[in-house]
């Protein structure tokens, strides 16, 4: 759930209705028995601090992934540390945040990239099991009054902006952040896979998108609804996208929330095409940032923190041929011998149990090379080998490399071939 506190009227007044509307949010989705009191006196400090110290807009984040609920406030002032010591009698600041520091958990402050400062901490508060149906409090509804025409109606535009903000923000004050961040996901993921689906037929293309025709596709789709992304660089790890100027004008400042479906199209064409996705918004327009920058991550490959992603996953192909059968009927056709691999892998164990294979050449790989072809014959990912033999993806991935060069194989498949051959694993 996110929260504005913009505009001329933002004064000590409107901190006071924002800290109210926080409270009754975490009120209706937390434990009747959460330190409520505990939670207000932080949420208080820190948005007086912001509103006190730092000069213009200012917002909140509430995201509840886990049992407690963290809450994040962007300012665009110029910026502060903590100190964990109490602030001398004398001293004109520094209590406030001392008391967060003692209240609340993983209190930290961080420079955002361009100005401004972010403040995080994790609320003293637990999430209730039961869904809540409390009536919400609207403030700030959409569509803005000064997107009003000169008639007091609103065009196309303004109204279904307005209608789908509302929605999602309806949804997550009734029901919780999970199910409004499911239905924002499927939506932005239907109408990402319309678009890819007009983009492939424009261009006859049948197979997976490359990282670059993916990043090309995104650039487009929102340069059709006046959006100015372009590409900062597109690799099989990993997307990265700026964006000059945000579709939705400056109301975006008012409802941050709109980021979230940016998030869900980019999220669902990327997955699409590399079985899963994990998607980081570093920089938002809606927060205070003079562009966006957005990292797509592809595959298994995890951005550095894992928290702050929303993921997306490919759906599931279960038509998928079978390689041995293309490659039996290529050799028909070219008047090659061709023998299934299971009947290779059969008669592999059948000749290492007889014990015809001794000796043999010397083995060209080290012990951990041994282990990661062991691994990967038993169809383990990159990911799972490195969380086994306690490494990097990218060192897993290095190995890999260099076991394919010493035995001058081209695949996994192979791989597996050799693993049997040498009797690494069972066939």
């Amino acid at each position: 759930m996110e929260w504005a506190l913009t505009g001329a009227g933002a004064g000590a007044e409107a901190v006071s209705a924002l800290r109210r509307e926080v409270m009754a949010y975490l009120r209706r989705h937390a434990q009747p028995d959460s330190d409520f009191a505990a939670a207000e006196i932080v949420v208080a400090e820190l948005l007086n601090n912001a509103f006190e110290h730092a000069p213009g807009p200012s917002w909140v984040r509430a995201s509840w992934a886990g049992e407690r609920p963290r809450l994040e406030v962007h300012d665009l002032g110029p910026g502060f540390t903590l100190d964990p010591k109490l602030p001398q009698p004398e001293a004109e600041r520094g209590r406030g945040l001392f008391l967060v520091s003692a209240i609340a958990d993983d209190v930290a402050v961080a420079a955002k990239p361009r100005r401004g400062s972010k403040m995080t901490v994790t609320l003293p508060v637990r999430r209730r099991v039961q869904t809540s149906h409390d009536p919400p409090r609207a403030s700030g509804a959409l569509p803005a009054l000064e997107e009003a025409r000169e008639d007091g109606t609103f065009g196309k535009e303004p109204f279904l902006r307005a209608l789908t903000v509302e929605l999602a923000q309806a949804l997550e004050a009734r029901e919780g952040p999970d199910a409004a961040e499911a239905v924002v996901a499927q939506v932005g993921a239907n109408v990402g896979g319309r678009m890819e689906e007009a983009y492939r037929a424009a261009r006859g293309v049948t197979a997976r998108l490359s990282p670059e025709q993916i990043a090309d596709l995104c650039v487009r789709l929102k340069g059709a609804i006046d959006g100015s992304f372009y590409v900062i660089s597109a690799d099989a790890e990993k997307i990265v996208l700026g964006n000059r100027t945000c579709p939705f004008g400056p109301v975006v400042q008012r409802q941050p929330g709109l980021c979230r479906m940016t998030s869900s199209v980019f999220g669902g064409i990327a997955a699409r095409n590399s079985g899963r996705s994990a998607v980081v918004l570093e920089e938002r327009i809606a927060l205070g940032d003079p562009e966006c920058r957005v990292v797509v991550w592809l595959g298994d490959h995890e951005p550095p923190d894992p928290a702050a992603a929303h993921r997306y996953l490919g759906p599931v192909d279960d038509r998928r041929e079978d390689p041995a059968l293309v490659d039996a009927c290529l050799a028909a056709m070219h008047g090659r011998d061709f023998l299934y691999p299971e009947a290779v892998a059969a008669f592999m164990r059948d000749f290492l149990k007889r014990g015809e294979y001794v000796g043999g050449p010397k083995d060209l790989l080290t012990r951990r090379e041994r282990e990661i072809v062991t691994l990967i014959a038993d169809s383990l990912t990159g990911k799972e080998i490195a969380e086994k033999l306690v490494i990097s993806e990218k060192t897993v991935e290095r190995h890999r490399g260099n076991i394919l060069l010493k035995l001058g194989l081209r695949d996994r498949v192979a791989l597996t071939r050799y693993a049997i051959r040498r009797g690494l694993v069972e066939a």
